[in-house]
């Protein structure tokens, strides 16, 4: 009788634990302490490795962090962070990989994120493998940018030199609708003279210029600058002509 007694409070005990959170659904437990972080110089924290855009081998588009659990033998894990209580994807032999929104480093203390997996507990790692942070910088890339860009950097920002003006840089970035309404690509060609109609609220941009900046705030993670307008767009454009983030 007290051997099924005491079977009885561990099962109860499992099971207050299951409820209290989900971060003790396994026996076995990795805090994560700083692992893939670099220190900043300024008393805050940079990721070690930064991808950025899904056509670029990032995980999603936008600002994440991809966090990797390595417990060799296991076959089911999870993670609790600020985000709550997640599962983990298995791949390979033991490695786990979630995907969660940003979270600054500097806040990530020391058991701010807690793995744990079922099997042995031997050597487990939990590390931020990459990710990509949210830009609270804008960005420019200039009209002649996008005329020259390839494929690849069009594809960052779901259009196409064979959209229609109309359709995409109306109304966000210029007022007013061409009769013509001619191709992105097009207007790339037609610099200077306002061809396509009144200057648009609330940049004050002509077409040309105002297809530049639609473009821009259409990359992942940025957003347009009129404050870098007319500028070196070599240092205010975060990708290069092969849709490479720099």
């Amino acid at each position: 009788m007290r051997y099924e007694a005491m079977k009885r409070v561990g099962i109860l005990t499992a099971m207050l634990a299951l409820v209290a959170g989900g971060a003790f659904a396994y026996a076995n437990s990795v805090s994560y302490s700083g692992q893939g972080l670099l220190a900043d110089g300024f008393g805050g924290y940079d990721l070690q490795t930064e991808i950025c855009g899904v056509a670029n081998g990032a995980d999603v588009d936008g600002p994440y962090l991809l966090w990797v659990l390595t417990a060799t033998g296991s076959s089911a894990a999870d993670i609790t962070g600020p985000w709550g209580t997640a599962a983990m994807t298995k791949f390979g032999n033991g490695t786990f990989k979630y995907v969660s929104g940003w979270y600054n480093p500097s806040t990530l203390a020391p058991g701010a994120v807690v793995a744990t997996y079922n099997g042995k507990a031997k050597n487990a790692q939990l590390v931020i493998s990459h990710g990509c942070r949210p830009f609270t910088h804008g960005a420019w890339c200039s009209p002649g940018f996008w005329k020259n860009a390839l494929p690849a950097a069009w594809a960052l920002t779901g259009y196409t030199p064979a959209d229609l003006f109309n359709s995409t840089v109306v109304s966000g970035f210029y007022d007013t609708s061409s009769a013509a309404d001619p191709t992105l690509f097009t207007v790339l060609n037609t610099p200077g003279a306002n061809t396509f109609g009144s200057v648009s609220a609330p940049f004050g941009l002509n077409a040309f210029n105002a297809t530049g900046a639609f473009l821009t705030d259409s990359l992942p993670g940025f957003d347009f600058d009129p404050a870098f307008f007319g500028g070196d767009d070599s240092q205010t454009c975060p990708i290069d002509h092969h849709g490479n983030f720099k």
